[in-house]
This record gives structure tokens, C-alpha cells and sequence, in this order.
């Protein structure tokens, strides 16, 4: 029996996460049928006790496997960043072979978050990126000596459930049949980024944040768009947080809450629905799939639009949406925070709906050779284990 230990955020309540987690497992479990794999968070592994269990787990384990999709990045916070490279370290002591799994890099721009990053990521075994810029990114911060190539995002294998589940979603949620386009919003909190030493969760609560009025405009922005595809287009307008906080108070997983603030904010909301069940990555893949568009600023649920050939409009919170737009050849659809206005917003969802057929015919050619690119990962694993055999 070969012993597998992952480190991946999919645990948590982020959908975009864990349909990540859920493919792996998926795939991984397939593949190696005779594997025993256990799963350790990395942002929100904090106490003793955790890290006791991870070491204990490594020091069995033939293989540790960080990802696949965790960034390497000190955009939200340097903590963030040593968090996860702190766990390749360990595996390194324990000397366990180290696999990076499909992983995003960059930007990483302080000083210590450069030298940590190099030092540590030149220990592993191998490396496999998400795209050619985080490629780029390793080269650039000289890790070198790991072989590198270039994967895809392992949401593009996931197997999501059949339309029978979607239409349940539609009957639970009170979603009424509809002549005019089903369009999906995933919006989220949105701060302004500067590189912080402490994690954002952190700051939100102790803090001033940066950039409430900016965001206040952005909030309008995308209710003005609402009112627009509902007046002009009948269109049945269905916000879907990807990353609930219910009645707690955590600012980056709280789209449930962004949404409703949204919709307060609309002048018409008779076809407009929150998404309120809370459903696995398979099942709103089943969803996402009986769309006519999505316009998120959550990247994941762009990834499963796409997936699905569903047309994407995405608003970039950070690199890591340029790189995916570009991949899957539809750089003209995302808008960065700074240009997001709402001319420019219903130019491209008047343009995305006017193209939708052909958009998703080159959708479904794209994702066929991602899909070919993501289960290279697999492959990798399975010739490290048997090596190690």
C-alpha cells in the first residue's frame, strides 16, 4: 500500500478548493486503487496538534504532495506564503519525496518571500504549474535545479453530476423556468492587496481596511449590470457564493453576505435568486452547466464555468486571472479591478451573449487538451511512487 500525504485548502468552505481536492482525489484514487491518502489543510492548520499529526503522517508517507492549485504567492500576506513552504520543509527533513501539484506561483515580491521561496522550492523533486506564467515566475526567482512542467488546473477533470442533479438544485431553490438567459454571478469581499505580513482574516477584523469606496463602487457596478440583464434581457439573474460565512464573521469567505448587499443595491430583483443550498463542486458543476454566462471574481468558478463550455466574463482580483484567461483563449473577457465601469462591464455581456455558441465551441476545444494536460499530475505520481518502490 502506498502511502499519500496532501496538503490543500480543499477542506475548508471554498468551493473553487475543494473541487480542486475532489478531482485529485478522484483521479488519484483510480489510478492508484491501492493507496491510502490523507488530507491536511494549509492556511488553517494552526495549532500544535495539527502539525503533530501532519509529522507523524510524513514520516510514513511515500510520497507528499503539495496542491494541487495552492499558490505560492505573498499577494494576500507573507504569512500565507511561509505557511506553505514551512510544510515543504518538513517533508524535506523527513527527506520524503515532494511533489507540487499543479500549483499557481506569483507574484511573490518581498524580499524574504523571494528567498524563502528559492531556497525551499529548489529541495523538491519535482514541479508541475497550472501555466506557462507561473513557469515563467519559478525562473525568474531561481528554482531551477526541480524539473518543471506544465499541467492544468485539475478542476478541468473534475466529473461533475448529471442534469437530473441541476434540476433538483432549480427545484429546491425555487428557480422558475425562464425564456430569457440563466446567468450566474460569484462575487466576493474585495481589499485592497499591499503585501501585508499578517493574513487578511487578521487584519479585516483589527484593521482599516483600504479601498472601501472603490469597492463600494464596484458593488454598484455589478447591481446596475444585474438591472440590466433583467429589464433588457429577462434574464434570470442567480448569485452563487462560492465561499459561505453564514453568521461568522471571516471577510474573505463571506460572498453570501457580499451578494445580499448586492442585491440591496438592485432596483429590480423579481428574477433575481441567491443560491442558498449548500452544494458540492459536482453538483454546481451540474448547475454552472445549464448557464448562458458567468461573471465572477471568484477564479474557480470561472474554471468550472469553462469546464462546462459555459461563457466566463471574469473581474481579476489578481494575476493569476490573467494567466487563466489567456489559457483558455479568452483574454477579452476579463477586466481588472481598475478598468471594471459599467459601459465597459455590459460591453462584454453584451458581447458574450451575442457570441455564446462559438464562444463555447472553442470552450470545448480548449478544455479537451487542458483535461489531457491535467492528468499528466496523475502520471507524475504514480512514476515517483514507483520509484520509490
Amino acid at each position: 500500500m502506498k502511502r499519500i500525504v496532501i496538503v490543500n485548502d480543499g477542506l475548508g468552505p471554498n468551493k473553487g478548493d475543494q473541487a480542486i481536492l475532489i478531482s485529485m482525489l478522484d483521479n488519484l484514487r483510480n489510478a492508484i486503487p491501492d493507496s491510502q491518502i490523507m488530507v491536511f489543510p494549509n492556511s488553517k492548520m494552526c495549532r500544535l496538534g495539527q502539525y503533530l499529526e501532519f509529522w507523524r503522517a510524513l514520516k510514513k508517507a511515500d510520497l507528499f504532495i503539495f496542491g494541487g492549485g495552492q499558490e505560492i504567492e505573498d499577494h494576500a500576506s507573507v504569512a500565507f506564503l511561509v505557511s506553505g513552504l514551512l510544510k515543504i520543509a518538513l517533508a524535506k527533513i523527513l527527506s520524503r519525496p515532494i511533489l507540487c501539484y499543479a500549483i499557481g506561483i506569483g507574484p511573490v515580491v518581498t524580499a524574504l518571500g523571494r528567498l524563502l521561496t528559492r531556497l525551499v522550492l529548489n529541495q523538491v523533486a519535482l514541479i508541475t504549474v497550472r501555466d506557462d506564467d507561473s513557469r515563467e515566475h519559478l525562473r525568474q526567482l531561481g528554482i531551477t535545479k526541480p524539473p518543471c512542467f506544465v499541467t492544468a488546473d485539475p478542476t478541468f477533470i473534475l466529473t461533475a453530476y448529471h442534469d437530473q442533479q441541476a434540476q433538483k438544485i432549480f427545484v429546491s431553490e425555487g428557480l422558475a423556468k425562464t425564456n430569457g438567459p440563466r446567468i450566474i454571478i460569484t462575487p466576493r469581499r474585495w481589499f485592497h492587496y499591499r503585501h501585508y505580513l499578517l493574513p487578511m482574516s487578521f487584519r479585516a477584523k483589527f484593521c482599516p481596511m483600504r479601498g472601501q469606496k472603490e469597492y463600494a463602487n464596484l458593488k454598484k457596478t455589478i447591481a446596475q449590470a444585474a438591472d440590466h440583464l433583467v429589464t433588457m434581457h429577462k434574464a434570470q439573474v442567480i448569485f452563487v457564493p462560492m465561499s459561505s460565512s453564514g453568521s461568522r464573521v471571516d471577510p474573505s469567505n463571506d460572498d453570501d453576505q457580499v451578494s445580499k448587499e448586492i442585491i440591496s443595491l438592485m432596483k429590480y430583483r423579481e428574477n433575481v435568486f441567491l443560491l442558498r443550498g449548500d452544494y458540492s463542486p459536482k453538483e454546481l458543476g451540474a448547475f454552472f452547466r445549464q448557464m448562458d454566462l458567468v461573471i465572477g471574481m471568484r477564479m474557480h468558478s470561472l474554471v468550472l464555468a469553462s469546464t462546462m463550455n459555459v461563457p466566463v466574463i471574469g473581474i481579476a482580483l489578481s494575476p493569476k486571472f490573467n494567466s487563466f484567461f489567456k489559457l483558455i483563449g479568452q483574454s477579452e473577457y476579463l477586466m481588472t479591478l481598475n478598468n471594471v465601469n459599467y459601459s465597459n462591464l455590459l460591453e462584454k455581456i453584451e458581447t458574450a451573449l451575442s457570441k455564446e455558441e462559438s464562444i463555447r465551441k472553442g470552450l470545448k476545444v480548449t478544455k479537451n487538451t487542458l483535461q489531457k494536460l491535467a492528468l499528466y499530475d496523475v502520471k507524475y505520481v504514480q512514476a515517483m511512487l514507483r520509484n520509490r518502490s
